[in-house]
């Protein structure tokens, strides 16, 4: 087992690397020296929370620090194109946490292999629209030089069948999800007033994603 002083070692290691990725994913928006400065802040109190039986350290503060970062830079961003983006890139990596890996399970198929590849890039389409959508001011409507008219109309047509989709699901699917991505609040936060474990949330929130995926899919 590591010595703290290891775990701290490490953990900084961790941080460079989740800043370095979320960086890349978050774009011009935000530097990575932020992104790092956030992790180094974060990493004394994921060691403390730390418990070897459940994981190594390294997966365990990759995770939080993730966390971590999000809930801060979402706290500080406030520019709509920034905000959009980092709203997506919130719901597709709490959707990846929560898919299984496409080559384990089925029938072992490669036909078996490809539909579960398709549903899962499928619904990480969906995660995608669904953090643009519920941005504030609705960034997928929001025109720049960049965007022709057909465009700004595809975008206004997914963020509808979004929020059509929002409003058929299950009262606490649509709560979690409009509390999360429209109101911002913490996940853990959300999960504890409507008195479900984080992790029977996350449950509630992957079968979001797909029935938004399927919605979207109908739409196409």
């Amino acid at each position: 087992m590591l010595a703290e002083v290891d775990r701290i070692s490490e953990g900084m290691k961790v941080v460079d690397a989740v800043a370095y990725r979320l960086a890349r994913r978050l774009g011009p928006h935000v530097e990575v020296d932020e992104l790092r400065g956030i992790g180094r802040l974060a990493l004394l109190g994921v060691n403390q929370t730390y418990d070897p039986a459940r994981s190594t350290f390294a997966a365990y503060a990759a995770r939080k620090l993730k966390w971590a970062i999000f809930d801060e830079v979402r706290r500080t961003t406030h520019a709509r194109s920034a905000a959009a983006r980092l709203n997506a890139v919130m719901a597709s990596e709490r959707h990846l946490e929560q898919v299984a890996d496409p080559d384990e399970g089925g029938d072992g198929s490669a036909e078996g292999f490809q539909s579960r590849l398709t549903g899962l890039l499928e619904d990480q389409a969906a995660a995608l629209a669904l953090g643009l959508a519920t941005s504030r001011g609705d960034a997928m409507s929001v025109h720049d030089d960049s965007t022709s008219p057909e465009e700004v109309t595809s975008r206004a047509q997914v963020a509808a069948s979004v929020r059509g989709a929002l409003s058929d699901l299950p009262e606490r699917e649509r709560a979690l999800v409009e509390r999360h991505y429209y109101g911002g609040e913490a996940f853990d936060v959300i999960a504890e007033d409507l008195g479900i474990s984080k992790s029977w949330a996350s449950r509630l929130h992957e079968r979001a994603i797909a029935t938004l995926g399927k919605a979207l899919r109908d739409h196409a």
